[in-house]
């Protein structure tokens, strides 16, 4: 097992809110079925990399079974702590090895190849998502899965008209997050500029049979208290990011609609929802002397 040194390591990108337990909650299911084309079995060694909060490391360290193992994979110390936390609670911490790895370095050295790979909204993170993609394929053995979680759909939560500043204020801070994401990912030295889709990027790192599956998140109004939690905290995280690219009207209506003490605030409101689509992209690394 890698020992884990708490002051070792890097911080990570962070996560969107400061309790990722509980968005890995509401996306869960989702998840769990983006994992299937995996096809884990028990006495599988799987691979998670970039595990968040541990959500699907606990699924996948359930599905290996006692005689199985799940590496979680991770630079930042913190994130790799709270999968063990997770794991505990579930009783399969076991099951779990924790690697303190940047994936920028290259592949992981691990004792033995992967029946299987996942991994989920981390990759977009690396400067180069081809070498990323080829560091990921590294670890499997002839014949593995690779299972990578990267885009989808926006997420849409609000009405269109929320009464409060401009019409279509979302769709806004969609546009604004896509410029501060723009500005951060090349705003990194040696950035390589992703000129094609994650099909394409799988198959030139050697992979065959690749496809892909989207998972739908559909919570409709009225939210349980858990879903409209999670939403305010993911819309007050992206306004925080996204600020700099805001129109001034646009920030003052978000201020107002992010204050509980404002009569305008989201979480008062009955109408909101969650609603997106993410998508898996699984390709299989070629079994010895065959395709």
């Amino acid at each position: 097992m890698t020992t884990i040194h708490h002051r070792a390591g890097k911080p990570g990108t962070g996560t969107s809110t400061q309790d990722p337990a509980a968005a890995e909650a509401v996306f869960l299911d989702a998840s769990l079925r983006l994992l299937e084309p995996l096809d884990v079995a028990q006495g599988d060694v799987v691979v998670d990399v970039g595990p968040g909060a541990g959500s699907a490391t606990v699924a996948l360290a359930q599905a290996v079974g006692d005689q199985g193992r799940v590496y979680a994979v991770d630079l930042d110390p913190a994130m790799l702590d709270a999968t063990l936390d997770a794991a505990q609670a579930a009783g399969v911490a076991d099951r779990i090895r924790p690697v303190l790895h940047d994936l920028e370095d290259g592949t992981p050295s691990l004792p033995e190849a992967a029946d299987a790979v996942w991994s989920s909204w981390c990759v977009h993170h690396a400067r180069d998502w081809d070498a990323a993609v080829r560091a990921l394929s590294g670890m499997l053995r002839p014949g593995g899965v690779l299972c990578l979680a990267e885009g989808g759909l926006p997420t849409r939560c609000l009405p269109w008209d929320v009464g409060t500043g401009r019409p279509g204020l979302e769709v806004r801070l969609d546009e604004a997050h896509g410029r501060y994401f723009t500005q951060w990912f090349f705003g990194r030295a040696a950035v390589v500029r992703p000129t094609r889709g994650w099909t394409e990027i799988l198959a030139a790192a050697g992979l065959v049979d690749v496809t892909a599956s989207t998972a739908l998140v559909d919570f409709p109004a009225p939210l349980s208290e858990q879903v409209r939690t999670v939403v305010l905290a993911e819309l007050a995280a992206r306004v925080r990011r996204a600020g700099p690219f805001l129109a001034e009207d646009d920030t003052a209506a978000w201020k107002r609609l992010l204050d509980p003490d404002d009569d305008a605030w989201l979480g008062r409101r009955t109408d909101l929802a969650l609603l997106s689509a993410r998508t898996a992209f699984r390709g299989r690394s070629p079994r010895a002397g065959r395709g």
